[in-house]
């Protein structure tokens, strides 16, 4: 989403510190609520599901990371509060698995649904990742074929200048499963190369 400001005053940038509080606020208590690194809730004790998280969080990272550094940026760092802020959305939306963009336009976000409940992260998101094949560089452009989702998850896991990443992945009622990941600062906006 791109949004420009010219001759903005002191007045607009109290409004938007005062916005980024509230979001900072609200991302705190979302991912207090919401337990692990990776937004998922695990009962104390249980190594178990905390080692896997942890090794989702790793690949997920990974995954990012690996085409960051394939075109020059630097890599993303794993933030819980926004992967709080995925998770509570991802359960919003268990009951349609619809891949859905979310209301909150702070972050930048790619979302995606494998058909079974047995997909892992880094490979739902692997796709993203690999229509960097269709982006060209040198024109800015998306040679995309038809009936493809075009180049912009990719462009978004390699924004520049996007730092922080947080995602969380569900099991639908379908039983299918969806995989939402959210990116701050966001990408995507205005006709900007995203490295």
């Amino acid at each position: 989403m791109a949004s420009s400001c010219k001759g903005s005053s002191s007045g607009h940038l109290s409004i938007l510190l005062l916005l980024l509080l509230a979001m900072a606020a609200s991302l705190c208590a979302l991912s207090t609520a919401a337990g692990n690194d990776d937004g998922s809730s695990a009962a104390a004790g249980d190594d178990g599901r905390l080692a896997r998280s942890a090794a989702t969080v790793a690949d997920l990272l990974s995954v990012h990371n690996s085409a960051r550094q394939a075109v020059g940026v630097a890599p993303l760092a794993w933030s819980a509060q926004i992967a709080g802020y995925a998770k509570a959305y991802a359960r919003s939306r268990r009951g349609d698995c619809a891949p859905r963009r979310s209301p909150l336009f702070y972050f930048g976000e790619n979302l995606v649904v494998g058909r079974g409940r047995h997909w892992n992260a880094s490979a739902l998101a692997a796709p993203w990742v690999a229509e960097g094949r269709w982006y060209d560089h040198g024109t800015n452009s998306c040679a995309a074929p038809s009936g493809a989702d075009g180049c912009l998850r990719y462009t978004q896991v390699v924004w520049r200048n996007t730092t922080q990443l947080g995602c969380a992945r569900i099991v639908c009622d379908s039983g299918d499963t969806l995989l939402v990941c959210d990116y701050f600062p966001p990408g995507n906006y205005g006709n900007g190369r995203p490295y």
